[in-house]
Parts: structure tokens; sequence; C-alpha cells
């Protein structure tokens, strides 16, 4: 069980280096390795704080009077720094984690206001209040008939807090927790960015924030989250000179849809929808996109879109999991070639539904949340046969890139949430998948996105902003360059846990394209090797 703790240390530290840990120049991989033995993203911990929330006792839930902090240094409180936004681990009371699938951690923030400390948002919702003093530190958040409130028990730094947590619906206390947070800011040393990842040019969007990005014939085509007072959809950028930019189009999706993410072919953009299963936009007039059709009829939930040769690829989440296949032979006219979704688990077919899907050589590695990596034969589209797959204790496995090395087929998969972090995976034999090693940052941010480009794999890491990985071993993913997209002043800015860079597209034109929710959209150089 110890070679996997220790991989895992030494590969945080690359992680959170100022400096980073450069290529090495050792000698090429040759395929030998010892297999890691799997834990999954969650280990069961202490408390993370010395404070309890009280269930009665007759103090209105919430109050200060509902939590005992009579274990707590709230001395040590003095030295924290009340600004800025924290994003927090919760460690909740087994009562309160009723889900067998999921560990009882999760996330959640809170944001003060720069200038003078004053609470913004708690989990997102509006601050109605709190207690504040050089030794106290409570803030509460009002969602319609709940308050979720924060409660100061000691400073670890001047930028860590531990704490407790409740949520109270109708004065009733529904959830405890303890927690641990942290303020959101670079590395201790960490510039913006590294030397081989140049900044050309940073544009907004203001259709909303910026969830995705796609490139194709020298346009940049962004795709918004839908906010109050901002429609979301698609924005088009003319990138052919990318030091300037210019949005030429825009293209709002149908009303009550939100748009997650898109790919394209032949003058075609395929764009998976929340509600409607794929939008079909012409984008042959890039200025001017417009929506064909969705496909199917039927109303279903698809969270991404891959496209191999003449086949798309839709991951589904809803009403079932599951994965759509859609020959595009004539692109503006998918047609269903595969709808593969069980309710139940069958061990001889795919069952599918996370939030990514990869066509390599063959094969389809599909992620599926919960079950982990899944790896299907797409031979014979219409008979998709699962070949294997990689699963842990409480997956939430979201995203997925594959290659060939020293004649290995080897999975990056990466997880979404608290803890979680990228796994390297020996998928030659998808029936007997072993893991290679492991990479994770801050456990309060959760990773979002990856593409790998030869021995180059780049991760999104929403507040860690860009990092790329020299994977030429895969044994031991290094850190070599990173920018960070993330500011906590920027407008708009809130606290949860999809903040920072999410979307991302490394075409191959010498261009790193990179989306973040306030920043909008950052073109980039591809470092070259060093």
């Amino acid at each position: 069980m110890q070679p996997a703790r220790t991989a895992w240390t030494v590969l945080l530290a690359c992680a959170v280096s100022a400096l980073g840990c450069g290529e090495s120049g050792a000698e090429p991989w040759d395929g030998s390795y010892v297999p890691l033995e799997e834990y999954g993203d969650w280990r069961d911990t202490n408390p993370l704080a010395g404070c309890r929330v009280l269930n009665g006792g007759g103090a209105p839930c919430g109050s200060p009077e509902s939590f005992d902090l009579s274990s707590c240094k709230r001395r040590s409180l003095e030295n924290l720094e009340r600004a800025g936004i924290f994003r927090a681990e919760l460690h909740h009371e087994p009562w309160a984690s009723t889900a067998q699938a999921r560990p009882p951690v999760s996330g959640g923030g809170f944001k003060l206001r720069t200038r003078d400390g004053h609470p913004e948002l708690v989990n997102g919702f509006p601050a109605i209040g709190g207690v504040w003093s050089s030794r106290s530190l409570l803030i509460t958040g009002r969602d319609g008939d709940t308050l979720h409130t924060f409660v100061g028990c000691e400073a670890v730094n001047s930028r860590v807090l531990t704490g407790c947590y409740a949520m109270c619906r109708n004065g009733q206390l529904v959830d405890a927790a303890t927690f641990r947070a942290e303020r959101m800011a670079r590395f201790k040393g960490e510039a913006e960015a590294s030397s081989g990842l140049r900044l050309r040019s940073e544009s907004r969007v203001e259709a909303g924030p910026a969830m995705d990005v796609h490139v194709a014939g020298g346009h940049a085509y962004v795709l918004s989250e839908r906010r109050p007072g901002q429609p979301g959809g698609l924005t088009v950028f003319d990138v052919g000179d990318v030091r300037a930019p210019v949005p030429v189009g825009h293209l709002a999706p149908p009303a009550g849809e939100d748009w997650r993410s898109a790919t394209s072919v032949d003058g075609v953009l395929y764009v998976a929808s929340a509600t409607r299963g794929v939008a079909v936009v012409d984008i042959s007039q890039p200025s001017q996109p417009t929506l064909l059709r969705t496909v199917p009829e039927s109303p279903i939930s698809v969270s991404s879109v891959r496209v191999d040769g003449h086949r798309l690829f839709a991951t589904l989440e809803g009403p079932e999991p599951g994965t759509v296949i859609f020959d595009i032979s004539t692109p503006g006219a998918p047609q269903v070639l595969q709808h593969s979704a069980l309710r139940a688990r069958s061990p001889d077919r795919l069952y599918s539904g996370g939030e990514g899907a990869v066509a390599y050589e063959g094969r389809l590695y599909v992620n599926h949340r919960h079950e982990g990596l899944k790896v299907a034969d797409i031979s014979q589209p219409q008979q998709l046969r699962l070949l294997g797959q990689y699963t842990y204790p409480f997956a939430r496995s979201a995203a997925s890139a594959v290659g060939t090395f020293a004649g290995r087929i080897v999975a990056f998969e990466l997880g979404r949430g608290t803890r979680a972090r990228l796994r390297v995976l020996d998928a030659s034999q998808p029936s007997d998948i072993r893991k290679l090693a492991e990479y994770g940052m801050r456990q309060v941010v959760s990773p979002h996105s990856l593409s790998l480009r030869g021995t180059r794999l780049y991760m999104t890491y929403h507040h860690e902003g860009l990092r790329v990985l020299d994977v030429s071993n895969p044994t031991r993913p290094t850190l070599v360059e990173w920018f960070n997209t993330w500011r906590e002043t920027d407008e708009g800015r809130g606290d949860g846990p999809n903040e920072g860079a999410t979307g991302l597209h490394v075409p191959g034109d010498g261009y790193v394209y990179v989306v973040d929710t306030a920043r909008g959209l950052l073109v980039l150089d591809e470092p070259e090797p060093r």
C-alpha cells in the first residue's frame, strides 16, 4: 500500500513547487512499471476542526449559540486574511451523508469583499450577515428557506481556516460538517505564467461564464453558461490575428437550454445540450451561425460530443445514462447508428453516462462518473461491446485522453470535485487496466478538462489555471508549464467550484486556447519542448 501513497506525495510536491519540476532528460520510458494500488479519491479522515454543530438545545439553527466552539483556538483568527474567495472541503456528520455511493465530503465556499472583508456570497448565495470581530467569524447566506452558515474555529495560517458548517431549512438542521477552507491565490513564488505560455490576447465573453472552446477554420467557438441577465450560448471569435480576436457572431440557445461542449466537421458545429440532445449548427458563415436542428428527436441530456471520422459520439446523462453514436457522412443531418442506454449494469454491454468519450484505434473510452472509465469495441458501431473498465471508490470520472507510449496504450483519466485528480492508466489490456501514476493539486480545487499533444498533457484546473505536464514517462507526469488564469478581483468572479479555467483546445496551430469563467477567451503560445 505504501508505494501509491509515496508516489502521490512526490507528484503533489511537483505540482505545488514554485518553479515546477522541469523535464529531466532521463532515458526514454521502456514500458516497465510497478502498478500502484487504488485508494479512490477519498479516504476517511477525522473531523477537520475542533468545533461541533449543536442539534437542539433551544438555540436558533445557524446562530452563534448553535455551535460548540469551546475547543477552538479562536485567538488564531486574528491572523486570518479577511478578504477574497475561500474554497472549502466539508466533512459531513455521518447522519448527514445519506448517499452510499458518495463519500461524506463535498465542496463549499464563501466570498469576502477585498476592500473591507464584508461577506458577499456563501455557497453561491447572497450573504445576509454575520458576526465579526478579531476572534470571531460567522457568515450566513440565504437560498430561499435555506440558510448556509460557516463559523471559524482556527486559522491554520493567514489563508487557511478550519471551522463548522450548518445548513438549516425552515429553522431545522438538515446538514452539519466540519470544514477546512483556503483562500484561492497563486502558490507562493509562482508567477502568472511560466516562460513557454506567453499570453497573446484576452477577450471578454459577454454572453455569460465561458465553459468550453472549439477552434476551427480560424475561428474560436466559445460556449457560455446561461445566467440571470446573460443568455449564454455560442460566441464566435475571428482569431485570424491571435493578438486581437474579434467577436463576429452569436447564437443564443432556445429558451431554457444550456449548451455545454462542442466539436465540428466540414462547416457544421455539434453542440451538447443539457436538455435537447445535440444541436446541429451551420458555421459555413462563422459570423452567422444558424441552428439547423437538434438530434435525436427525443429530449435527452448530453454532456459532451466527440467526432471520429464519420461518427459522432454523444455522451448522455439522462433520462438514462448512455452513448449515442451518429453517422455524420452528411454532416448537417446526423443519423443515429446506436443508442446504448441501459438502466441495469450488464457485464457484456456498454453502460456509459459520464462527461467524456474518446475514440482511439477502434476503441471508445467513456467516462462514467461513479463507474470510472469504460472501454468498448466500436469496430461495429451497431454492436458496441464492453471490453473492460477501471473503477475506484467514490469515482467521479469526467474526462480522458488516450495515446501510445513505448508500445502501451495509456489512458489519462480525470475526475472532478473535491479531492479529484488525474490517473494514468495502462489500458493495453482493457480487461486488466492498471494504474501507473497519479497527479493532483489542492484538494479544495477540481480539475476540469485535458488534451494530449504528443508527450504534453494540457489540463485546465479551475482555480489553478492551465497546467502542462510532460508525460513522456507516463509513470512520472511532470509539471513543465503553467498559466494562472485565476484572479479573485475579476468582475463577476464567484465562490463556486467551477470558477476559473474550464474549456481547452490545442488544435496544433501553434496556440493554446483556454476559456476562463470570468476572463473569457485566452490565447497562449503553445510552448516548445524543452
